[in-house]
């Protein structure tokens, strides 16, 4: 069993250290349809933009982790109250499988966690925050894309929340009892710069 484990180790050691040379930095821009789950609201438009590196660890795999700021939140119906907007400072890490012959079209699935830029553990601890609003979720995701040979990527996913937004008590936003969990469809492009 230690002899196999350490096979394994030195093999996953190798095939990362071959990888660092491809390591290939890149932005990331685009659009946000965002829901809060059991809410009197509507879906809210938003966007995200970050950056990313892209590390191959095999010809159809490759491990993506990601750092970006994402507007979401819910959208209002009614005059009584505004709309719901959440910033969140989002970590990823996403893994990218490859289909076909050519490297283009690829799946991706993976975890992350956002970050509450109004709401984070630090306004909490300084009385700062509001206190309806989590200051955190985690999230799972996945979807599909292409990457052209030039760099440009065409990506769609969908987010899933596990936390639910409000974490902390009652609002007269929400309607039913339970998780209100966000839910997020992102569609857009990316840019990868070549690796030397």
């Amino acid at each position: 069993m230690n002899k196999l484990a350490t096979i394994l180790f030195f093999i996953i050691c190798a095939g990362i250290s071959e990888s660092k040379a491809q390591v290939a930095p890149g932005i990331k821009l685009g659009y946000n349809e965002s829901r809060i789950s059991k809410t009197r609201l509507e879906p809210k438009s938003g966007l995200y933009i970050g950056g990313f590196l892209d590390i191959p660890i095999t010809k159809r795999y490759a491990i993506q982790p990601e750092v970006f700021y994402s507007s979401q939140g819910g959208a209002s119906v009614s005059s009584d109250f505004g709309d719901v907007q959440i910033d969140y400072l989002s970590v990823m890490a996403a893994n990218k499988f490859y289909v076909g012959l050519a490297k283009g079209f690829h799946f991706n699935l993976g975890l992350g966690l956002d970050i509450n830029l109004k709401n984070n553990f630090v306004n909490l601890f300084n009385g700062d925050a509001d206190g309806e609003i989590s200051p955190f979720d985690v999230v799972v995701f996945g979807g599909m894309g292409y990457e052209f040979n030039f760099g440009l990527i065409l990506e769609a996913r969908y987010k899933q929340g596990t936390v639910s937004v409000d974490l902390f008590g009652a609002d007269d936003l929400y309607e039913e009892a339970g998780s209100n969990l966000n839910g997020v469809f992102q569609l857009g492009a990316s840019y990868k710069f070549k690796s030397k």
